[in-house]
This record gives structure tokens, sequence and C-alpha cells, in this order.
């Protein structure tokens, strides 16, 4: 990707911009799907959904977190 393309892309509204890391995101979740995680990082996702499914997890929203640090 060339500084041109970037800029064009910069240059789109929100919802457009949106609409292109949701399809990057995909693919890149596509990508790593068909390649097999090393088994430290299946370790950690297996103790976090544990820990999820206790429900000794706390998430905090998004937006809560954005408001945080912009505030910096």
């Amino acid at each position: 990707m060339n500084k041109i393309q970037l800029e064009e892309l910069h240059k789109l509204p929100m919802k457009a911009k949106i609409k292109v890391v949701q399809s990057l995101w995909d693919d890149i979740a596509k990508e790593q799907a068909q390649g097999s995680l090393p088994p430290e990082h299946k370790k950690i996702l297996k103790e976090r959904l544990k820990t999820i499914n206790e429900g000794n997890s706390s998430f905090t929203f998004w937006e809560e977190v954005q408001k945080r640090y912009l505030k910096e």
C-alpha cells in the first residue's frame, strides 16, 4: 500500500472506515484460523475462557476505555 492509498482511506467517512477495518480483521482471522496457535497461546486462551465461564472476569465497555485514555 502506498501513501496515496493510505491518504484515500483516511478521507473515507467513519462508517466506510469501520467496514474496511472489519473486512481486514475478518481476513486476518481467516488466515489465523488456517494456521495453528503456539501451545502457550492456546494455554492462555483456555485459562481466560475458564475464568470467563466461571464468572470470575470483569469487563469494561470500549467506550469507557476510550473516555479514560482520551482524557490524557
